[in-house]
């Protein structure tokens, strides 16, 4: 699957996207991997205070909001595209 970061995950990541080849069935195996691999850094624009995720950034799979999937538990294929935006703010 394909991995694109945007805004300030970019600068985290160092890459715009990347390819990810471990196995992860769900969005939220993939968050937890990433944010293995990543830091707190990382973890700290994708998920909640309280634990969790998304309280803060958009998850996109293949375009659709995860919210309008089944959230977290969503399941991923080898050929998705996700795409993660952190919170921007802009004037």
């Amino acid at each position: 699957m394909v991995i694109k970061y945007y805004a300030t995950l970019r600068d985290i990541t160092r890459t715009k996207e990347e390819t990810w080849q471990s196995p992860t069935p769900t969005l939220q195996d993939l968050l937890n991997a990433l944010c293995n691999k990543y830091g707190s850094t990382f973890q700290k624009w994708v998920s909640c205070e309280n634990g969790g995720y998304g309280c803060l950034s958009i998850f996109l799979i293949n375009g659709q909001d995860y919210r309008s999937l089944n959230g977290l538990q969503t399941q991923l294929n080898q050929t998705d595209i996700i795409s993660i935006f952190p919170p921007i703010a802009g004037g």
